[in-house]
């Protein structure tokens, strides 16, 4: 059966008459449900990790942060042997695969300065924040070439992010062990 149209029934969006409040229903109930399995796709529920797994995992990151550290620095003072290349690249190709886990907790910790943002815009057209820029460049000598001499505070800056971090963590593990001995 064909509803009639008639003022009454007739809805105006934006100056687009629609047929019925039925026809705005279903248009309105496809967009939300739309939505939700957008959303669902997007942000997949996840298990949050508990700080001792977030802590562990700091403690992986700091250990091959510290091998990047030491090969980039080794390279400033005696020029991007091979060996320091491999050792960069290596450490490299780690740090983009784990980083992503990590930077959302050790982010707000670190001191942004605009030669981060500026260094991944030379390097890889896009802006980085200080820990993407260490690992930003292709090649050590590509990294150290384009430093202009801001390579220390940038991982005094990383570093001081780390330690924060972790203090962040074991405070919250302090806290953890208080509330469940019952303790505030």
């Amino acid at each position: 059966m064909k509803q009639e149209i008639t003022p009454s029934n007739q809805i105006a969006v934006r100056g687009i008459p629609w047929a019925s409040s039925g026809v705005l229903d279903a248009i309105v109930h496809r967009v939300r449900k739309g939505r939700r399995e957008t959303t669902s796709r997007a942000f997949p529920s996840r298990r949050v990790a508990t700080v001792q797994e977030r802590r562990e995992e700091l403690v992986r990151f700091y250990d091959r942060y510290e091998e990047m550290v030491e090969a980039v620095c080794d390279g400033a003072q005696y020029g991007p042997t091979p060996k320091l290349e491999r050792t960069y690249q290596s450490e490299r190709e780690w740090m983009q695969l784990h980083y992503p886990t990590v930077r959302p907790y050790v982010i707000s910790f670190l001191e942004a300065e605009p030669e981060d943002r500026e260094m991944g815009v030379f390097l890889n057209g896009h802006a980085t924040d200080a820990f993407e820029a260490l690992f930003a460049a292709e090649t050590l000598n590509e990294l150290l070439d384009a430093d202009g001499g801001r390579m220390i505070s940038r991982i005094t800056r990383t570093r001081e992010a780390l330690v924060l971090y972790g203090e962040h963590l074991r405070q919250l593990d302090a806290a953890e062990s208080r509330k469940s001995d019952g303790r505030r």
